[in-house]
């Protein structure tokens, strides 16, 4: 049924070209019928390599959302590097190489980097997280520490709005507690009290400035306004009873939770633990839809571990498509709404550990614990026309709208 489906993908685009020309098929249509399949052509790029900066496990990484441009790693061995993604771009085969680093013998974090994040709204400055109970905020020119965070515990990840103009950056760390960091000031505000176990994963949502997500070792995962003095707002259950919202015996999943992830949109919650399962939530009531997604899913590690959801709608149908990396070297494609497995990619050495979306060419970026940093592209690319029909999106929606 799957294959299926991507062969009447290629075929809707190939009779779009024709039908687009005829002037039979609206713009937006079309444009959504090209970048559906491309995503669902993704495979390993074999034109494309990044060199091998880390000496450990490549724990984390990052792209920046005002360029797309550059991505950030963090490594086990409390290394972070820098690459430029547009470097060799027009050469047949793409070499890409660190331009700028600093290692644990610098003023590096003294422990594995948990998380690495770029500041939302430019890429002057980034974020990272420690094993070594710091997080540490970044100047990208001078690659030099503006302000360091001492949480006494071991972090595992932290989260800046993409939306919201409030500067803090939400910590989850073996403290029970999520502790709040100011950039502005640089001092902590307040801690939301509420988990019983070691957070591992917290979100932002990118539809309202306050809301938070966190999940957690004691298999909780919890919504939270920082705004209210109580601020958990409830505890998601994957029953769907009818108990309080607050109730103790509220569970997301059997085991620890080690990601969470909000839909591009805001109004789905993506959830992942130990217990092997992936859960979808609707965030208007607060209720597990029961999707499917199988039992393909190998996630065991005390690790962050974010599903990656893709950042465009695609239609017919209004779906997302949601990667899971998985213990078993795999990364695993769903359709986010339905449950069904589209493809499993393949081709990494190692577990992979991270993944992150570069919207300008529809490809992914994927992290392991091999060492290397991989990247997955649409099978039979021509960046070059891809490059540019992406730069006419924006022509797309003007004639569009005439």
């Amino acid at each position: 049924m799957n294959s299926r489906r991507i062969r009447c993908n290629v075929g809707h685009v190939k009779n779009s070209f024709f039908q687009l020309e005829l002037g039979l098929v609206r713009p937006d249509v079309f444009q959504k019928r090209f970048l559906n399949k491309r995503i669902t052509d993704i495979v390993l790029d074999p034109s494309t390599s990044i060199e091998r900066a880390h000496t450990g496990a490549v724990n984390t990484i990052d792209i920046e959302e005002a360029e797309a441009r550059y991505l950030i790693s963090g490594g086990g061995d409390g290394s972070i590097h820098v690459y430029d993604l547009d470097e060799s771009e027009r050469e047949e085969r793409r070499i890409i190489k660190s331009i700028a680093s600093v290692n644990r013998s610098d003023d590096g974090h003294r422990g594995g980097v948990s998380r690495v994040r770029w500041y939302p709204f430019d890429n002057g400055m980034f974020t990272t997280s420690s094993f070594d109970s710091t997080i540490k905020v970044w100047d990208t020119n001078a690659m030099e520490v503006a302000c360091t965070f001492d949480l006494a515990n071991k972090v595992y990840s932290h989260a800046m709005s993409s939306k919201a103009t409030h500067g803090l950056i939400a910590t989850a760390s073996a403290d029970p507690r999520i502790r709040l960091c100011d950039l502005k000031t640089g001092a902590y505000t307040h801690s939301l009290s509420g988990h019983r176990g070691t957070v591992l994963s917290v979100e932002w949502s990118p539809r309202h400035d306050y809301l938070l997500a966190s999940g957690s070792t004691d298999t909780t995962v919890r919504l939270w306004d920082i705004r209210k003095s109580s601020s958990c707002l409830c505890s998601l259950d994957l029953h769907n009873s009818a108990s309080p919202p607050l109730a103790e015996s509220n569970s997301a999943h059997t085991r620890a939770v080690n990601g969470v992830s909000f839909t591009p949109d805001g109004l789905y919650l993506v959830t992942t633990g130990h217990d092997d399962k992936m859960r979808l939530w609707n965030l208007y009531t607060g209720q597990n839809t029961l999707t499917n997604y199988g039992t393909m899913i190998r996630n065991q590690f005390v690790h962050n571990l974010s599903p990656l959801i893709s950042p465009l709608s695609v239609a017919p149908p209004s779906s997302y498509y949601v990667f899971h990396p998985s213990d078993d070297r795999s990364i695993l494609m769903f359709d986010l709404m339905d449950g069904s497995l589209v493809k499993r990619l393949t081709g990494s050495y190692g577990r992979v550990t991270a993944l992150a979306w570069r919207p300008r060419t529809q490809e992914i970026y994927s992290a392991g614990n091999d060492h290397d940093i991989l990247v997955w592209s649409p099978k039979n690319i021509d960046r070059n026309n891809a490059l540019q029909a992406l730069a006419d999106q924006d022509t797309w929606s003007d004639s569009d709208s005439d």
